[in-house]
């Protein structure tokens, strides 16, 4: 009877045990299959973050920085307040007038527009030329030229504007300017800024 009691207590404290860790194993179930709806929910949101990656608040371009949430806010316009004559080949046009240049992208002192960051940009520009003066041109980005115009009235009295649009990719630190084309046409290379025909140069991030 002893040996029998044993055993039966025995068994019993064995089935207490396997009951024990049922129990803790479905508890762990449970807990995972909670961490795992949470971190369903959180790759969700990560995935439709629009926050900003960078390991700073701030995006920084030749010493410059540009605030967290700033980067969509990129545009410039500019203009020229005189005439240019006799540009050289290649000479880029330097707009002096500033009238919009949110993320500081545009420079006076070289005509260029280096890109804040990373994105599609367009760019517009008119171009004017006077009486008995024409000018061909080249927008360029980087050392490639996207497009060139000319603005011709180099045989008659009269004005000559052309204008034009670029769309393009840029990546931070990539550049488009205007300058002097080297199209072997005979021209004077005037540029307008006063008078009956301005010239301007603008553009913008897209996304």
């Amino acid at each position: 009877m002893c040996l029998k009691a044993v055993f039966v207590v025995a068994l019993q404290s064995m089935l207490f045990v396997s009951a024990n860790y049922s129990n803790e194993n479905v508890e762990i179930f449970h807990k995972l299959s909670e961490l795992e709806n949470k971190v369903s929910v959180l790759t969700g949101k990560l995935e439709s973050c629009q926050c900003s990656t960078s390991e700073d608040d701030s995006i920084t371009r030749e010493g410059r920085a540009i605030p967290e949430g700033r980067q969509s806010q990129i545009a410039f316009h500019v203009r020229l307040t005189h005439n240019i004559v006799n540009l050289g080949m290649h000479q880029s046009i330097e707009f002096d007038k500033v009238l919009l240049n949110d993320g500081n992208g545009y420079s006076i002192y070289s005509g260029h527009f280096v890109a804040p960051v990373s994105g599609l940009y367009v760019f517009a520009w008119t171009i004017s030329s006077g009486d008995y003066h024409c000018i061909v041109y080249d927008v360029v980005k980087n050392n490639e030229i996207l497009v060139y115009f000319i603005s011709d009235a180099n045989d008659h009295r009269d004005w000559a504007v052309s204008s034009g649009t670029a769309v393009t990719r840029m990546n931070a630190g990539d550049r488009v300017w205007i300058r002097v084309s080297n199209i072997e046409i005979h021209c004077s290379h005037y540029v307008f800024g006063t008078g009956l025909g301005t010239s301007s140069f603008a553009g913008y991030i897209l996304n």
